[in-house]
């Protein structure tokens, strides 16, 4: 009798049921598959990552951002399956919603892309707490317990954008969970469209944003539950452009929602100016009016950076208080992180003198 049958090969001489090439290949990526699992830790990982990533929505960043610079080539519906916890196989009746290997290398993906984030300062971890921040947070805080509506303006890289993104990350609404979710209206947003078009992809980020007016303002008032805070910044750009920014009342009153507006200087004038097209919404409005960044503010930022002395608050606060887009406390911070791009010594006349080669502070 020959040793090798016709339906097979021999069997290994240690007595092991012979495995095929394709059997092989599938027992190393079982392998791997168990030891990815393993590694990863389970679903406290998990939701710890969904957490992070909602917060980074509600505090503005986009869903398409977000997968262009993720590795792993997620897609869409993966993305808003994940951040909802749904298992990717809705017909499957047994697993939990994140231990299949795609989730999986999806989810440490995400985590890579914030990690990276939080390295590259784009995170709000870590950051001063100027008078400024203080009373932006203190005043959505309020907002968002008495459900009312309310408008915040002041000059330009004062900090306001920034305390707000922190408060709707502190208190970011999630896929079930009510909360608060800031969105900023893009330079070419433009009447009622422009303005519900924005707040309607806040609310639905995963969402096509289509139909007429009223189709969306049903849209946008279903969607809002109990509890949530919508934080528009940038409202200057549709004030100036039309009279979309009316819905925001119309909002606040209908779903019982509160509703804050943030702008610069432009956004003051076009509501609270000599204009009469938004009288309605002025009167509706609670108007936190903010000045530049003080002695406080700065007194907070360098001790953040860990420096100090008085040469060093004299020329912050010099550049701080410039008049115009220039000036603030992000004027500064954008002067020191061109000075440490070229290499040059960090030093108070370096930065002046940086600043003065921009015309941002007079000689």
């Amino acid at each position: 009798m020959d040793e090798v049958s016709d339906v097979g090969q021999a069997a290994p001489m240690n007595g092991e049921p012979y495995l095929s090439e394709e059997q092989v290949e599938n027992r190393r990526r079982y392998a791997e598959d168990c030891a990815l699992r393993e590694q990863f830790g389970g679903e406290d990982r998990a939701e710890a990552i969904v957490e992070r990533v909602n917060q980074r929505i509600s505090g503005g960043v986009k869903p398409t951002r977000i997968r262009a610079e993720c590795d792993g080539n997620i897609r869409a519906h993966q993305l808003e399956n994940i951040l909802a916890c749904k298992h990717p196989d809705r017909g499957r009746p047994f697993g939990h919603w994140w231990d299949t290997v795609e989730t999986i290398k999806h989810l440490v993906a995400l985590e890579k892309w914030m990690d990276e984030e939080d390295a590259a300062g784009a995170g709000v971890s870590n950051y001063a707490e100027t008078a400024v921040f203080n009373q932006v947070y203190g005043v959505l805080g309020m907002a968002h317990h008495a459900r009312s509506l309310v408008a915040i303006t002041g000059m330009y890289g004062i900090g306001k954008t920034f305390a707000a993104r922190r408060y709707a990350q502190d208190n970011a609404r999630g896929p079930v969970a009510a909360g608060a979710v800031m969105f900023e209206f893009s330079p070419g947003t433009k009447g009622d469209s422009g303005v519900l078009d924005a707040i309607l992809g806040a609310l639905e980020p995963h969402s096509p944003v289509k139909g007429s007016i009223n189709a969306k303002l049903d849209r946008i008032l279903n969607a809002l539950r109990p509890g949530d805070f919508l934080i528009a910044d940038e409202c200057g750009i549709p004030a100036e452009r039309g009279t979309g920014l009316r819905f925001m009342s119309y909002i606040n009153e209908q779903a019982g929602v509160p509703v804050a507006m943030i702008g610069n200087p432009a956004f003051h004038t076009a509501v609270w100016g000599k204009r009469s097209d938004y009288d309605a919404l002025a009167s509706r409005t609670r108007h936190v009016s903010l000045g530049g960044n003080g002695s406080e503010d700065v007194d907070a930022f360098i001790a953040w950076k860990g420096l100090s002395g008085r040469r060093w608050k004299d020329v912050v606060l010099t550049i701080a208080r410039a008049p115009g887009r220039n000036g603030g406390i992000r004027g500064v911070n954008l002067l020191m992180d061109e000075l440490r791009l070229i290499g040059a010594e960090m030093t108070p006349d370096s930065l002046l003198s940086l600043a003065k080669s921009y015309g941002r502070v007079s000689e």
